[in-house]
């Protein structure tokens, strides 16, 4: 009977880029006209955003926006602010060429320095750095089955993923909104924090169906030198579509604010009693399809020399899929001579994962930033990184934790005027994800004309069979069938462990 080889489909999951590159940002700016002069600058922020990605062949480009947002004590004693958007590019190389890379980004700041040159230009120098992390997936055919000539296979199977790509898509969200009953009139917007979530994900044939909410934290001046803050919950709804999407799928969904404005609008007695919302909400959907990997691993024939390469290839799979609210408590003492808080956020500036017996663990770097008026009466800026750590239990052994943080709202108060109690809630999107490496076969050849000389005579053998010797190392040392090995010895496992076992050789 002629050699008959059945292949069946493996999807390799690759890692095209893993590095974090840096990416320099400088701003010669002048104050708009509408804006007061500075006399004190409190606080430089940068909040990048990737709002572009393209492959080619052995590369990466990647289009980029940073948001500078300069807060400053002005010549009427109130905060204003300043914000200057700066576009920057990237080319990374990627060793391997993909047509559709699946892509996760995490642009950070590094630093940045920020200097009033005069009352209405500042000069701010900084640099972002940009994780970047690329990872393909290609279809291979393996040998599977096979028959005939004798041939006889170790057969292998695995839980596996097939990666199925990425998606992204915006979606625009504007609100007109009015002030709480016994809010005072808004005089100028100081600040506005945004934070989006999903808070459902439905998966239908080839889309996720997204209901998200995106939340805001408004901090505003009132009168000169008087603050009021404001809270909203808007609703999200996003469709993504993705190319073999199911209900069974695991699908990573991670949500973010690219950009966001509140104005003040009057209302027909002519006060500021309203906000006009205006607001960019990216969603990113990554999925993956469970399937059984099937492929073997060694072979040899009982009748014909067998020729054979192996090569070992990396095999995924996603546990589960990641999207947990951290909530954490911390107590912080009051800048000295600190009267009151003016205004508090906090912002995840680290999420970097580490394996731990029981399940990866992230561990989070969060910055908490207050505006903060003293006994003088002068307002100052503070700030202070917390160290927090958060644990995701999960039975697969070496399990790794791939995952994106966010701060979706924060809430403080003072107890006994010396301490700050911070209350705030940590959004964790992601995957866990196991990799194995799994030993192919390849080229199997069985020679026709050159038959086995080394074959053990026929017979019915007894074996005292050594721990961890498993049935196919028996059968391929006695160049039998491991079939009829386990016919003669039905009540073995797959690993006997010094036991007697009966060989037969035909």
């Amino acid at each position: 009977m002629e050699l008959k080889l059945t292949r069946q489909p493996l999807f390799i999951n690759e890692p095209l880029i893993d590095q974090k590159v840096e990416q320099p940002i400088e701003c010669d700016a002048l104050l708009p006209d509408y804006c007061p002069d500075i006399v004190r600058i409190l606080k430089c922020s940068v909040a990048p955003t990737v709002t572009g990605r393209r492959a080619s062949p052995g590369k990466l480009e990647l289009e980029g926006m940073a948001v500078i947002t300069v807060y400053y004590i002005s010549t009427g004693d109130g905060i204003a602010h300043g914000e200057y958007k700066v576009p920057f590019s990237r080319i990374v190389e990627m060793k391997a060429d993909h047509p559709a890379p699946v892509l996760s980004l995490s642009p950070r700041v590094d630093y940045v320095n920020c200097r009033a040159v005069n009352q209405r230009r500042l000069d701010i120098r900084g640099a972002l750095v940009i994780g970047v992390r690329a990872t393909g997936s290609r279809e291979e055919q393996v040998t599977a089955e096979g028959e005939g000539m004798g041939l006889q296979l170790k057969r292998e199977q695995a839980d596996a993923s097939r990666l199925l790509g990425q998606c992204a898509r915006e979606s625009h969200v504007t609100e007109r909104v009015d002030l709480p009953h016994g809010k005072p009139p808004v005089q100028a917007i100081v600040r506005v924090g945004a934070a989006a979530q999903a808070v459902e994900v439905k998966q239908v044939a080839g889309k996720a169906v997204i209901r998200g909410e995106l939340t805001l934290h408004i901090l505003y001046q009132s009168a000169p030198g008087e603050f009021g803050q404001l809270d909203y919950t808007l609703p999200t709804n996003t469709i993504c579509e993705l190319d073999g999407l199911t209900e069974e799928s695991v699908c990573d969904v991670w949500q973010q604010v690219t950009s966001v404005t509140a104005e003040p609008a009057a209302t027909e007695d002519g006060e500021y009693r309203c906000l006009s919302i205006d607001a960019l909400v990216e969603s990113q959907v990554r999925g993956w399809q469970p399937y059984t990997a099937r492929y073997c691993s060694d072979c040899y024939s009982t009748s014909n020399l067998c020729t054979f390469r192996t090569r070992t290839a990396s095999i995924s799979r996603v546990c589960r899929a990641v999207r947990e609210t951290v909530s954490c408590k911390e107590t912080i003492p009051l800048p000295e001579k600190a009267e009151s808080v003016v205004d508090l956020w906090c912002e995840v500036i680290g999420a970097e994962p580490r394996s731990e017996s029981g399940g990866p663990v992230a561990a989070l770097r969060l910055a908490v930033s207050m505006f903060a008026r003293m006994e003088d009466g002068q307002i100052y800026y503070f700030d202070k990184v917390l160290e927090l750590s958060h644990k995701l239990p999960c039975d697969a052994e070496g399990a790794a934790l791939e995952a994106r943080a966010s701060c979706q709202g924060c809430g403080w108060s003072v107890s006994g005027g010396t301490d700050l109690e911070i209350r705030c809630d940590i959004q964790l999107c992601g995957v866990l994800l196991c990799q194995g490496r799994a030993a192919l076969l390849e080229d199997i050849q069985v020679d026709e004309g050159k038959a086995k000389e080394d074959a053990a005579p026929r017979g019915l053998y007894l074996y005292l069979a050594d721990p961890g010797e498993t049935l196919w190392d028996i059968a391929k040392r006695y160049n039998t069938n491991i079939d009829r090995i386990t016919q003669e010895n039905p009540e073995e496992q797959q690993a006997p462990d010094r036991r007697v076992l009966l060989i037969p050789v035909l």
